[in-house]
């Protein structure tokens, strides 16, 4: 009787298990960017929709697929040019990236940037920084500062995660600055953010729009290492202050 009731529990919990793991697995993999070729075509990003469902994954989607990069990253949405791979070595390198030189219709400079990043940015400045830039100052986005993309490094800043290395390490990240308008006034992280006029409103809506298309996006509240910029990024974990 004993046996069979253990038997019977374990036959239960195999049961419960085994689909639960799966599942997971299965989430796992498309945050990985690993989509089945059967979903591929569902995955196509339209950068010009703001909010399509699924968002994070098919921006995921395009980490791993050049055909799929090409078709999505195209004028008028942004410029960027395809360049070759980088193999991985100690952590660094870059696997289907691109070299971006505006997005949103602002000028951005983004010498190596994974597919799925250069979308997000795209996405992020059309939906979130124009809309605001011209809401709060009645003038569009001309030019966005970025003082970093592609660097073989750690994490800085974060004794916790120090040891790992920076998702700048592929490719995957970029660091914003500031702003300059077509009008030509110009907002800095480092200097507006923490003050009470437009440009800290302009900012704080900025980042917190942000979050909708990159998994990270930590500004001057996260820590002392990010007072004069936000940094965003696609990586596997999520952070959103």
């Amino acid at each position: 009787m004993i046996r069979t009731t253990l038997f019977t529990r374990r036959r239960l919990l195999t049961r419960v298990l085994l689909p639960v793991t799966l599942v997971c697995l299965a989430g796992v993999a498309l945050r990985l960017g690993r989509i089945p070729p059967l979903l591929i075509s569902y995955m196509a990003l339209d950068i010009a929709e703001p909010a399509p469902w699924f968002l994070d994954t098919r921006l995921a989607a395009l980490r791993h697929d050049p055909a799929l990069c090409a078709a999505v990253l195209k004028a008028p949405a942004l410029s960027a040019v395809i360049i070759a791979d980088q193999p991985y070595k100690d952590g660094c390198g870059w696997q289907n990236a691109v070299r971006l030189a505006s997005a949103g219709g602002a000028q951005i400079s983004a010498d190596k940037v994974t597919c799925e990043m250069g979308a997000a940015v795209a996405m992020w400045l059309t939906h979130v920084v124009q809309p605001a830039a011209v809401n709060t100052f009645g003038s569009r986005i001309a030019s966005v500062q970025t003082i970093g993309a592609y660097s073989c490094r750690n994490v800085i800043g974060t004794k916790l995660w120090q040891g790992f290395r920076s998702q700048h390490a592929t490719a995957n990240a970029v660091d914003i600055a500031g702003f300059t308008f077509a009008d030509g006034r110009s907002v800095s992280v480092k200097k507006h953010w923490a003050g009470t006029g437009p440009e800290a409103q302009f900012l704080r809506n900025v980042h917190r729009g942000a979050c909708r298309y990159f998994r990270v996006a930590i500004g001057p509240e996260f820590n002392a290492a990010h007072h004069d910029h936000f940094h965003l990024d696609r990586g596997f974990l999520k952070a959103c202050k």
